[in-house]
Order: C-alpha cells, then structure tokens, then sequence
C-alpha cells in the first residue's frame, strides 16, 4: 500500500510538471497538436506494468479477467471517448483538475459515479446486448520465463514509443 502510494506522488508530480491537469493539455493531444500528454502516459504504463508484474510474481496481486464482448467494448470505447472529448479529462486526471479546483471536473466526476453504479446495476440486463461472449482473453501463460518476456516486451514497447513522441513540439501548455 505503501509502495502504491509512493508510485502515485511520482506520477503526480510528473502529471502536474506537464500540466495534465488541465483540460486543453488533454484535448490537444485528440486534435494532433501536442503529445506530451500521451508520453506522460506512455512511461506511466510502460512503468506500472514492470511494477504490477513484480507484484503479481510475487503473489502480491491477483488477475481476475473478465469476459470480452466485442459489442460492449465499442460501445464503451465510444461513450469513454465522449466524455473524454466533452470534459477534456480521462478518469485519473479528472482527479487532479478536482484538486486544481475544477467545476466541470467535479461534475464530471459524479456523472462517472453514477454512470458506473447504472452499469453495474444494469449489467445482468444489458448482457444480452452485449454481443458474443469472447471469454477472458488473457496474454498470461504458466511458463514464468514467457510471462517476463512479454512484460519486458510490452513495456519497451511502450517507453520506446512515448521517447519516438519526443520532439520540440511537444511542449507544456499553460493555463492562460
């Protein structure tokens, strides 16, 4: 818990140096403008899977995949996606514009609230809608060797792509 809280004030340091907080930051990165935003991310990811694969060889996490629906996933892309266009936040940063002092974020945050205890109240009624059930798609193998090199793999993957997104472009915006 501890370790988890240490990894979340370095990422918020980061996040607040690039200013994530803030709803242009974010919304430039969806009209190609600035990609800051998304490096941040990228080595955010790239980062945390290494730290969730220690933990979980250790013993210390559990994966519990849940069924694909194809049906469900684009659907849920595509409201994620609005309200990421509306608000101009995504979940973890919607958080931090709320402690910036944030209305828009604030209201965003209840609506997601709510939107997410509609779902998991609806959920049984809306699994026929959902399309086919694909099963839990799961890259995790019993060969420990394997499982390394796909999170090795995943990961420089990841961190090579926020370094290809470094360019004098890409530069912090400020808040006006």
């Amino acid at each position: 818990m501890l370790l988890a809280f240490v990894r979340g004030l370095i990422f918020s340091f980061f996040a607040y140096n690039t200013n994530l907080f803030n709803s242009d930051q974010i919304l430039s990165v969806g009209v190609v403008k600035n990609f800051e935003a998304l490096q941040i991310l990228l080595f955010a990811l790239s980062i945390s899977s290494l730290g969730f694969f220690v933990e979980y060889s250790l013993g210390g996490a559990l994966i519990d995949v849940k069924p694909f629906y194809l049906v469900g996933v684009i659907i849920g892309g595509l409201l994620f996606g609005l309200g990421v266009g509306m608000l101009g936040y995504c979940p973890g940063t919607l958080e931090m514009a709320i402690g910036y002092g944030s209305i828009d974020a604030a209201f965003g945050f209840i609506g997601g609230l709510v939107a997410g205890y509609a779902y998991t109240y609806l959920y049984p009624a809306a699994v026929p809608f959902l399309g086919p059930n694909y099963g839990s798609i799961n890259f995790y193998t019993d060969s420990f060797i394997v499982n390394t090199v796909l999170v090795l793999a995943y990961s420089a993957g990841l961190f090579a792509s926020a370094l290809a997104l470094t360019r004098p472009q890409n530069r912090i915006m400020t808040s006006d």
